[in-house]
């Protein structure tokens, strides 16, 4: 994947950063990656910019993305499925993102949006922690599903039962 550029106050590309961070938020000591970029400091008192200093920055869509990674470690902390559990989980069994979200009751592309962008809430995250941690109920979720063809339930529930979670 290509790095995305930013301009700095040079008006030339550099190359957006990613650090592991740990912050304490809410009480929890979590763990993220933060997205920035490296640029000169500037006194925001007097405007001046000092070329020997370079310092982080954030473009408003880094800070959204920041945001985003903070709220995901939080409610990961807090019980919710992290992305790579779910992919994990997928890739054991075979499960496309699309079918997984059907049989746990989602819209079609939930489980897509969480690993590509992070747990968006508590609840379906913990019910997604709960699923993938339990074979009774995933059994169960895939024999009630409306939403795929009784082959489909046939063969996703051999593969669960024979290998277990």
């Amino acid at each position: 994947m290509e790095a995305n550029k930013v301009l700095t106050r040079e008006n030339k590309p550099t190359i957006e950063l990613h650090e592991s961070i740990k912050k304490v938020f809410k009480g929890l000591e979590l763990s993220y990656i933060e997205v920035y970029y490296l640029d000169y400091e500037v006194n925001e008192d007097t405007g001046f910019i000092n070329k020997n200093k370079k310092v982080k920055h954030y473009t408003k869509n880094q800070v959204s993305r920041n945001m985003k990674a903070l709220k995901s470690s939080y409610l990961i902390a807090k019980g919710a499925a992290a992305p790579n559990e779910i992919i994990k989980f997928r890739t054991k069994y075979h499960i496309a993102a699309s079918t997984l979200s059907l049989i746990l009751g989602f819209s079609k592309n939930t489980i897509s949006n969480i690993e590509n962008e992070g747990v968006t809430s508590l609840v379906s995250g913990r019910l997604i922690k709960m699923c993938l941690n339990n074979k009774d109920i995933m059994y169960h979720y895939i024999r009630v599903c409306d939403s795929i063809d009784n082959r489909k339930k046939d063969e996703l529930s051999r593969k669960l039962m024979q290998q277990g979670v």
